[in-house]
């Protein structure tokens, strides 16, 4: 125990011994000391800048590497990595399949969509990969991270929605309940 104690005080007088070094030259070379704190400054802030860009680059590439490629329907179209929430509440009309990108539910749904009953689908929808911050995805949308679900917006306003696991007989509800998923105004009046 004496040891590390012994270790953090040297390293708290290392850190001291260089403190004052430093302070000093900068008292000495005023100039040279503004710009270098400066340089500094803007180094980490061009750094940082940097890591943010690249991050988003990083999971656009995931996008595009992982996802893409398992979406073979010509009925399913897949958001850029970031516009997703954007595009959902610029767009007039909207349906949006909200899913993890692995699971059993997930596949079952793109075999039906890439099957003989694909020709039932009387329109297209967007894949929203729920593969980042998904909590927060999950309250904003009320939506189960790992089930798949299926939602209709129009204007950004959520209508409609339907979660696949919730069909009881999905061979013969799940086609039609995608085709039903914009007609919100006639659940309204069941309700």
């Amino acid at each position: 125990m004496k040891i590390i104690q012994n270790f953090f005080v040297s390293v708290k007088a290392g850190f001291k011994q260089i403190w004052q070094d430093f302070a000093s030259w900068a008292e000495e070379n005023q100039r040279k000391a503004l710009l270098t704190v400066l340089g500094l400054l803007i180094g980490v802030t061009l750094f940082s800048a940097t890591m943010v860009v690249a991050v988003a680059h990083i999971r656009q590439s995931e996008y595009v590497e992982l996802i893409h490629p398992t979406i073979k329907s010509n009925k399913i179209k897949s958001f850029d990595y970031g516009s997703e929430d954007q595009e959902i509440k610029s767009a007039n009309a909207i349906s949006v399949m909200f899913a993890p990108p692995y699971g059993q539910e997930l596949n079952h749904v793109l075999n039906t969509l890439n099957g003989e009953k694909k020709e039932e689908l009387n329109r297209t929808f967007y894949y929203y990969p729920l593969v980042y911050d998904t909590q927060n995805l999950a309250q904003k949308y009320k939506v189960n991270p790992s089930k798949v679900t299926f939602i209709f917006f129009e204007k950004g306003v959520e209508k409609n929605r339907f979660e696949v696991s919730e069909l009881t007989n999905y061979d013969e509800e799940f086609i039609p309940e995608l085709n039903r998923l914009p007609m919100w105004n006639i659940k309204d009046l069941d309700d």
